[in-house]
Parts: C-alpha cells; structure tokens; sequence
C-alpha cells in the first residue's frame, strides 16, 4: 500500500507540470499545429525527473 501512494503522487505531479505547461503555452500563442509546445515538454519533463527523485528519495527512507 506504500507504494501506490508515491505511485499517485507521482502522477499528480507530471500531471500538474504537463498542465502548467499547457497553459504557458496557451498564453504564449505556441499551442498550434505549426510551432513546437516548448513548455509543456520542458516542465512535463522536469516534473517527472521530479517526481523519480522524490520517489527513490521516499523509498530510500523506508528501507532505513
């Protein structure tokens, strides 16, 4: 049961950066066929480095 709360954490988490992302780029204008959505990948990106880091960190903690 530990582990599918970080599981849900986690996915809270990307979700979360995919969709501050999406709404950046909604405001910037880049949500369209022809330019590339730079900040939903950049920070989809960086929350899920995020998210593993603060998973194997949890998980380091428990096997202490």
């Amino acid at each position: 049961m530990r582990f599918s709360g970080m599981g849900l954490q986690m996915a809270a988490l990307i979700s979360f950066g995919t969709y501050l992302g999406y709404r950046i780029d909604l405001i910037a204008g880049r949500w369209s066929d022809t330019e590339t959505p730079l900040a939903t990948l950049l920070l989809s990106l960086l929350f899920t480095f995020l998210a593993l880091i603060l998973v194997i960190r949890q998980a380091l903690k428990m096997n202490k």
